[in-house]
């Protein structure tokens, strides 16, 4: 059971993390990880032996790392009795004796300091610890500035704390009441305020409010099972972020956003675009569907049993994971992101295939990429693109993959991607990379195009209905712009072998 600290006394707690280099930064160098949200959680030898020598950092390592009980005598030379004693008091730490025992999971996480429970819990109440989905929502979420933002399903409560900073005020729900007690906790530790914290399901607890923002990490498995509350729900399939979906549009306020993480099944005889399009039909908002991964029931069964059962019980888990999704009639299980925007008119829903999602924030690409929705519909005519003056994006590159020929290197291939952002890449002929080129927002299309159908020796008119369909297309994922940066330009990448 926690119980909050006071503010000062929050405040000196973050101040001792730091100072004994309890950060994400620090952890990851110290137990050789690339990314610690991602890492196995628990003691390993190795783990012990990288924490053997006695520092602060080592201790605290293996208190909220680890969950390793430590004697107040050995760590006291290192770590302040005060706070030895303040963590006994707020339900950090139970004392046997002399014997300081962890009692939750404490990991320092983009900036902020996030309880939970550890890996050893294993109670249907169980709150997660930031794990990679964490992340993902986190870099996928619009990061401007709002008057209101709820989160649904808060868990920890990371979500909340990331739209702290740029929020007047905020909401989190869960529908675990243990949950609430540590997105309650977290915000006492790190200083936020303005954070009110709400227990209830879905969003019963936000009836007639309204939002600017809206996140869920919703439990999103597609699995018969019903063993935890972060990550099972009760309805059948995907209908639980179906729901979700659609009632989160009926609390946005004009030009807000709700973005969540979900998965969605793949049923005999309905393409997928169908199945999850029906979800924001009447919604009032314009839908982007982000689709991620794909996996076979099979594969999807193994997976999550192995994620959340022993050895033991796999083969009688697994036969009624496939026999559920034989009666259910599914054939795969997708996953990815949505964002929708709350909007009066005619709405639209575009789904772009992200196989790899960036490991840096792409809110504002998220952002750019509504943008661009709108622009091209409202330039739906070919006139009405022909005076455009489009622009690459700074982040396009052109890469030229060579292969060996009778004495010389020639080209086999051109790729243009984007390296920040929402990925993308499309072959190109060597004819439409000049083209590109040349889009550095001093001409207009029009005059490219005229240009060349010149140099092609090709009808005027043809040249142009293959131009602009390009040039949607690039707009649409981001390769070309309206209107010019005030940085641009393309870059080329030869693969070739260095001289021996």
């Amino acid at each position: 059971m926690l119980s909050l600290m006071s503010a000062p006394d929050a405040m000196r707690v973050r101040r001792l993390l730091r100072e004994s280099g309890y950060t994400e930064e620090a952890v990851t160098e110290r137990l050789k990880f690339v990314d610690p949200t991602a890492s196995s959680l628990g003691s390993t030898a190795q783990e012990l032996e990288l924490t053997r020598e006695p520092s602060p950092l080592n201790f605290l390592l293996r208190w909220f790392w680890m969950g390793k009980p430590q004697e107040r005598s050995a760590v006291e030379p290192w770590i302040p009795g005060w706070f030895c004693a303040l963590a006994v008091d707020c339900g950090l730490f139970s004392q046997d004796g002399l014997t300081l025992i962890p009692q939750v999971m404490l990991l320092p996480v983009e900036g902020v300091y996030i309880a939970s429970d550890h890996k050893t819990a294993s109670s249907p109440d169980l709150v997660l610890w930031p794990n990679p989905t964490s992340r993902v929502l986190s870099h996928f979420t619009v990061r401007k500035p709002v008057a209101a933002t709820l989160d649904v399903g808060t868990g920890n409560g990371i979500q909340a704390l990331a739209a702290a900073g740029h929020s007047q005020s905020l909401v989190a729900t869960d529908l675990n009441p243990r949950a609430i007690e540590f997105a309650r906790f977290n915000a006492r530790l790190n200083g936020v305020e303005n954070l009110e914290c709400r227990v209830g399901d879905g969003f019963h607890p936000v009836a007639g409010q309204s939002f600017d923002l809206i996140v869920s990490n919703p439990p999103f498995y597609i699995t018969p099972s019903n063993d935890y509350v972060f990550c099972d729900n009760p309805m059948e399939l995907d209908a639980l972020c179906r729901l979700f979906a659609r009632e989160a549009a009926a609390h946005l306020n004009e030009g807000g956003y709700f973005q969540m993480l979900c998965e969605w099944a793949q049923v005999r005889g309905q393409p997928w675009q169908h199945r999850i399009g029906e979800w924001f039909e009447t919604t009032g908002c314009d839908v982007m569907v982000f689709a991620g991964g794909v996996a076979d029931p099979a594969e999807y069964a193994q997976k999550r049993i192995h994620k959340s059962a022993s050895a033991t019980v796999n083969d009688e888990l697994y036969q009624g994971y496939m026999r559920y999704y034989h009666e259910k009639g599914v054939e795969a299980i997708h996953n990815g992101l949505v964002a929708m925007r709350r909007r009066s008119g005619d709405n639209w829903i575009e789904m772009r295939d992200v196989p790899q999602v960036p490991s840096e924030p792409f809110g504002e690409s998220v952002l750019d990429a509504f943008a661009a929705g709108d622009f091209l519909r409202s330039h739906s005519s070919d006139d009405q693109m022909l005076t455009l003056q489009p622009v690459l994006s700074p982040h396009a590159r052109l890469e030229q993959v060579l292969e060996p020929g009778p004495g010389r290197w020639q080209s086999c291939s051109l790729n243009l991607r984007l390296i920040k952002g929402l990925p993308a890449f499309v072959a190109l002929q060597p004819m439409v990379a000049d083209f590109l080129a040349k889009c550095d927002g001093t001409r207009t299309l029009a005059e490219l195009i005229r240009d060349l159908a010149a140099k092609a020796n090709a009808p005027a008119h043809q040249v142009q209905k293959e131009c602009l369909g390009i040039v949607r297309r690039m707009m649409e994922q981001g390769f070309l712009q309206s209107q010019a940066p005030q940085v641009g330009g393309i870059h080329l990448i030869q693969e070739t072998l260095d001289s021996v």
